[in-house]
């Protein structure tokens, strides 16, 4: 597969009072549909790296390849068409136009720029602004909205443009923090959609929930490229451990994700940070309810289970056609046994690593969401709750 983008030996220089190296050689791809994190210490590159990429800062020397056809560093007439036609920035302070409407922002640069129609336009921005739960804003001027809601607008903007790469920098560093989970969980489901992004950010934990891989640049030098879970994990290099423990993880919280998207977007984002050959233990399988809820989404989650080769152990009172289904097929990653009548089950949680998951489900028709608890104690309680019901089950065969 041709990488979406390729960036080989790029580097940048400031010149004024002083000299400022911003990129020194920086050089990765990266794969369509990928979500890849930067993180790094203040004035590490991060931002001037995106900036390059897309078009608003020269680069001194190297190449950017983007689509695998068309080099963007030369800066020409052909590199800002691909570029426009191609990426779409989203800023930090929102950089919505004061004087246009919510509907009049997210329509005016694919009339101008894309050559859509200004019906086309607006049906695009209505059918994205009802997803998002923002319609009953499109009439209104960015001053009256939220920083929470400015900032969605301005990524509906930037996804109206039909990008095939997305780039955000630093998009909650304007925000209070009881706005930021809004914004990141419009991130979350563009990335379950297969949406390419590549996101600056100082919030950790979003990045090892989201990415599929993060890269660490310190004073212009990209020092590591590794998956998530690696980079928190597995983290072997002094400086970047250093960074680490100066940062908060938020290693103990509770999270609310409300609705289908969320939810299906949390189920692929478990996937994406299990380390290869793990297993996910749930007591009590909600059955069919479960594949019914992930939908269409359901094939990505399967596709990614299996290339990660991660298991389910799940106990049952009966086996849903479904869960049979989905045994048969892949009987080496689902091991299931039936739960005695006289256990009590505590239906529709799992555990996975240091969190235990619960998700609610309710009457045919409801809107999912699911409760995540990280709390190492309280996930080895549940855990142990799920082996006692693992021993006094039987196994399907």
């Amino acid at each position: 597969m041709t990488p979406i983008l390729e960036v080989k030996n790029l580097s940048k220089t400031f010149y004024g009072v002083k000299k400022h190296v911003a990129l020194s050689n920086v050089s990765f791809d990266m794969n369509r549909g990928e979500v890849v994190c930067l993180v790094g210490p203040s004035g590490s590159g991060k931002s001037t790296l995106l900036r390059c990429l897309a078009g608003l800062e020269e680069a001194d020397k190297g190449e950017i390849v983007l689509l695998g056809e068309h080099n963007i560093s030369q800066y020409d007439e052909k590199a800002t068409d691909a570029i426009k036609d191609n990426i779409s920035f989203v800023f930090q302070d929102f950089n919505l136009w004061p004087h246009k409407t919510v509907m009049e922002n997210i329509t005016f640069a694919p009339v101008l720029k894309k050559k859509m129609s200004v019906d086309e336009a607006k049906k695009t921005a209505s059918s994205l602004l009802k997803r998002f739960d923002l319609y009953d804003k499109k009439d209104i001027y960015p001053d009256f909205l939220s920083g929470g809601q400015k900032q969605r607008v301005a990524i509906i903007r930037a996804l109206a443009m039909q990008p095939k790469l997305l780039l955000l920098d630093e998009i909650t560093s304007a925000l209070d923090p009881e706005l930021i989970s809004s914004v990141f969980n419009l991130i979350k489901i563009l990335a379950k959609e297969g949406q390419s992004m590549l996101i600056v950010t100082h919030h950790l934990k979003f990045a090892t929930e989201i990415a599929d891989k993060i890269l660490f640049l310190d004073n212009g030098h990209l020092v590591q490229e590794s998956s998530a879970r690696d980079f928190v994990f597995a983290q072997k290099n002094p400086r970047i451990a250093d960074f680490l423990r100066s940062v908060s993880l938020d290693k103990e919280e509770i999270s609310i994700y409300r609705g289908t998207d969320q939810f299906q977007a949390f189920q692929i984002g478990v996937l994406k940070r299990l380390k290869s050959g793990s297993s996910i233990c749930v007591p009590g399988s909600s059955g069919d309810r479960w594949f019914d809820v992930m939908g269409d989404s359901y094939k990505i989650y399967d596709k990614e289970r299996i290339e990660k080769n991660i298991s389910w152990k799940m106990t049952m009172y009966e086996e849903s056609p479904r869960d049979k289904e989905t045994r048969l097929l892949h009987p080496e990653l689902n091991e299931y046994r039936l739960m005695p009548k006289n256990l009590k089950n505590p239906a529709n949680y799992f555990v996975v690593e240091d969190a235990v998951v619960i998700q609610v489900f309710g009457e045919k028709g409801d809107e999912p969401a699911i409760i995540e608890i990280k709390n190492k104690s309280v996930a080895e309680s549940y855990m142990s709750y799920f082996k006692l019901l693992w021993d006094q089950s039987e196994p399907i065969k």
